[in-house]
């Protein structure tokens, strides 16, 4: 009685152990969604996202229990689960992951729909180029939303039913926890402390570790059911089943112990010592603006420009709006120098600066100030002028709208402001098309107010090697100033005192403009472009030589000697500052109305032209506080400069227009670019057609010879390899070389498909006189007696020449090419073993 009723239940035993297979599997599922959900906090850092995972765990368990329960196989079925997938997805992104969209009604839900879908596609971007942490901002809980409800309905369909593909829902679980790892930021979690023992990387140990411990122990379990079920099938027919003896099962229990425990060591124990040696990078970390910054030179380099005829009156911005508070706009913020220029630290031996996208929705604070700008036609560029506390990102306005919200990018400590649109021209075509603001473009920024920061005091050590610098350490030598906030100043002070304004290198009609703008009491004299560590120090050459010069007693107006502009002055204060041991930058921008007055330099009200660009110096001031330093020198006590021997006048007088040379830097130092420098004749004397017709041409033949170089290299190839077994000084070895020739050129030559073991056979497939003449002849010098002679190693290279000679003679042109640049040679032993002979073509 009892046999049927045990068969009876077998039925019912199986189905309960795949169903408790399948919610073993399930239970997976929803264990590495919440690992997903921890990877993920971090990009968020919103209980949104929480709600996201939750909702798109259980919609997309939803969809596996729905697919399960439908009556049809095949196309149909994988139709209708994507089918519920999207409808599922546009159901829930609205009131999920884009909750903006439900205040404004049913147009603004069916604009958060349209957002949706286009955030499958555009969304990850938007993650990529925000900063940490999102929030709920706009659409950046779509890609979240996207992973959950996937991978899920993917997860879940590999577990439900359980067969032998199920394992791979292991791969989707670890590429769901993936997306916060890959998309966040490259920074781990700060360690956490239990008790005496700090446990470095947390949040990352937790999703490593857990989701590889979920995974094995849900694969021990579905492997212990799977064995389980395959035991009761095998004793199906007796009505009695032996147990399992205590030491297998044992055994085999301390075996996926130890494995759980392995997985716990391994990652408790490797993973935070790979995240203490190992630099994390996650995706956000490329997709930065790097490439057009590299191709973009630092805009200080180009800051005489502005001040040419041509230039200095033209309209670089129109400000409307009430500017209370803020004092200055930044262009470009430069923190990198590298001897050459001072440029924005990208480079892969410096700390780049991370460049980031803000958020659009900016809540204005009491105090912020709100005001537009208008391009205008003197400015075109991938710098955006903007304030230093900017709420959130521009709003652009124009036909270009849409281009510059999705270029703009603002750097991680709020100094620099780029965007990477492309300037397209009237047809719309972008192309190869420079990049940025161009004239007419217009936004709107809200700022906080620049407020007053106190310079403390510097570092104890100098972040500037004294020598690498030595006219700078000199004349620092000379000043006797102390390593302090005071004594900075004091260095700053007498620089700008003792330096001198000049824009130019020549005084013409490009001068014209800036000269007139400095009173009619300005003298002129010439200063070199460039701020290169050798233009800087010629420029304390001066300082310290005069000062050396004139004496102890010397006035400041006798000191007066450096001569240079802004470019030069404010990378001088900025090394100065390196040299006691502040961090500096150098900062291209323009002065409003609330800023301190600077003589030479104009203040902008309602527009900024060409002649109101200027350069200043921040020195941190500590707790990340940058403190500008204006750096331009005076413009009202013109040098007299000392020569060696001469002695300082008792009554000095400025020159209306003095005539004494400037004290130039040596040849191999001058980094002159003005466009009123005087042309290189010797440059002048190749014209320019053919100059550019010997470019051109030298290119092209580059190019041919490029597309010739693997041709070369094989026809040297077969030459050293035919030269080395003609020259080989065994005559035994020549025979088998001339053979092993001969094979080589019927397979160039399209006799020989495959190669046979035995010579012989060979030779009779070919079918020519010549291969069964050799065949045999080296067949003798290998097998006989006595080891061949010479006379008889070249008989056969004698043969293999004439062999060359007439399947040569007897071929066309096209076929000899061919045949000299066939590679089938250099490949035979990749050949069949056996294959078709044919005749050569003719």
């Amino acid at each position: 009685m009892s046999g049927p009723r045990r068969r009876a239940d077998r039925p019912a035993r199986a189905s309960d152990a795949g169903a408790f297979r399948a919610a073993l599997g399930l239970g997976y599922v929803v264990v590495a969604g919440l690992l997903a959900t921890v990877a993920a906090w971090p990009i968020y850092g919103s209980a949104r996202a929480i709600l996201v995972a939750a909702v798109g765990i259980l919609a997309g368990l939803g969809i596996v229990a729905l697919a399960r329960a439908l009556p049809f196989r095949g196309p149909l079925r994988w139709l209708a689960i994507v089918g519920a997938t999207v409808v599922a997805y546009l159901l829930l992104v609205v009131p999920v992951a884009i909750p903006s969209a439900m205040a404004g009604g049913p147009q603004a839900w069916g604009r958060g729909i349209r957002d949706g879908a286009v955030g499958i596609v555009v969304g990850w971007k938007q993650v990529l180029t925000l900063s940490l942490p999102l929030g709920e901002y706009q659409a950046v809980l779509v890609p979240f939303l996207l992973v959950m409800l996937v991978g899920t309905v993917v997860a879940g369909l590999l577990v439900v039913p359980d067969r032998r593909t199920s394992p791979l829902a292991v791969l989707v679980g670890f590429a769901m926890s993936g997306f916060g790892l890959a998309f966040g930021s490259s920074a781990v979690s700060a360690p956490v402390l239990l008790g005496s023992i700090s446990v470095p990387a947390p949040r990352e140990l937790l999703v490593a570790v857990g989701g590889l411990v979920a995974a094995l122990a849900w694969l021990l379990l579905r492997a212990r059911t799977t064995r389980s079920m395959a035991l009761r099938r095998a004793t199906a027919g007796t009505v009695q089943r032996a147990g399992l003896s205590g030491w297998p099962a044992f055994r085999r229990r301390s075996l996926a112990g130890l494995l759980v425990a392995v997985a716990l060591v391994a990652g408790a124990v490797v993973a935070p010592a790979a995240a203490g040696i190992v630099d994390r990078s996650a995706l956000r970390d490329a997709v930065q603006p790097e490439v057009v910054l590299r191709q973009t030179p630092t805009p200080l380099a180009s800051y005489r420009s502005a001040f040419t005829a041509e230039r200095i009156d033209e309209p670089w911005l129109s400000i409307e709006g009430d500017t209370a508070g803020i004092e200055r706009l930044r262009l470009a913020t430069l923190d990198a120098y590298d001897g050459e220029t001072f440029h924005v630290g990208i480079d892969e031996d410096e700390e780049a600066v991370r460049f980031n996208r803000l958020p659009r929705a900016a809540v204005r604070a009491p105090g912020d100030a709100a005001f537009e700008l208008r391009v205008g036609d003197g400015y075109s560029g991938i710098w955006v002028p903007a304030p230093l506390g900017l709420r959130a990102a521009p709003d652009f306005t124009g036909a270009r709208a849409a281009a510059l919200d999705d270029g703009f990018h603002r750097s991680a400590d709020d100094a620099t402001s780029i965007d990477t649109a492309e300037i397209t021209d009237a047809s719309g075509a972008g192309g190869g098309a420079p990049r940025g603001l161009a004239s007419g473009d217009e936004y709107a920024v809200i700022a906080a107010p620049d407020g007053t920061r106190e310079l403390g005091e510097p570092g104890g050590t100098a972040l500037l090697d004294p020598e690498e610098y030595p006219a700078l350490t000199g004349w620092l030598d000379l000043q006797g100033q102390s390593a302090t906030a005071a004594g900075f100043l004091e260095l700053v002070d007498r620089l700008r005192t003792r330096g001198y304004l000049s824009h130019a290198t020549a005084d013409g009609p490009d001068a014209a403009g800036w000269i007139a703008g400095l009173g009619s009491g300005y003298a002129f004299l010439p200063s070199y472009s460039g701020h290169s560590k050798a233009r800087i120090e010629a420029l304390f050459t001066q300082l310290a030589d005069q000062q050396r010069l004139a004496g102890p007693e010397a006035s400041d107006a006798a000191l007066v000697a450096g001569i240079g502009d802004d470019e030069q002055f404010a990378v001088a204060v900025a090394l100065i500052a390196r040299a006691l041991g502040y961090e500096s930058r150098v900062v291209l921008g323009f002065r409003l109305p609330g800023a301190p007055e600077v003589p030479g330099v104009d203040a902008c009200t309602d527009v900024c032209t060409g002649a109101a660009l200027t350069a200043w110096t921040e020195v941190s001031g500590g707790a990340d506080a940058w403190v500008p330093v204006d750096a331009t020198p005076q413009h009202e006590v013109a040098p007299s400069l000392i020569q060696e021997g001469e002695q300082l006048p008792e009554h000095p007088t400025t020159p209306e227009r003095p005539d004494a040379p400037v004290v130039e830097p040596p040849s191999a130092q001058s980094e002159s670019n003005d466009a009123a420098a005087a042309p290189d004749d010797s440059a002048a004397a190749v014209p320019p057609a053919v100059a550019a017709w010997l470019r051109w041409t030298g290119l092209g033949a580059a190019a041919v010879l490029l597309a010739l170089l693997p041709l070369a290299v094989l026809l040297l190839a077969k030459s050293l390899r035919s030269r080395r077994r003609r020259r080989d000084p065994s005559p035994e070895v020549r025979v088998v070389g001339a053979w092993e020739e001969l094979v080589d050129l019927y397979a160039d030559h399209g006799l020989l498909e495959a190669e046979h073991v035995v010579r012989a056979d060979t030779a009779r497939a070919v079918g020519r006189p010549a291969a069964a003449t050799l065949a045999a002849l080296v067949d003798r010098a290998v097998f006989a007696g006595d080891p061949p002679t010479s006379s008889e190693a070249d008989a056969a290279w004698s043969l293999v020449d004439r062999e060359r000679d007439e399947l040569r003679g007897g071929a066309r042109a096209r076929r000899r090419l061919s045949a000299r640049l066939s590679f089938a040679s250099l490949a035979r032993s990749l050949r069949p073993a056996r294959a078709s002979l044919q005749e050569p073509a003719r």
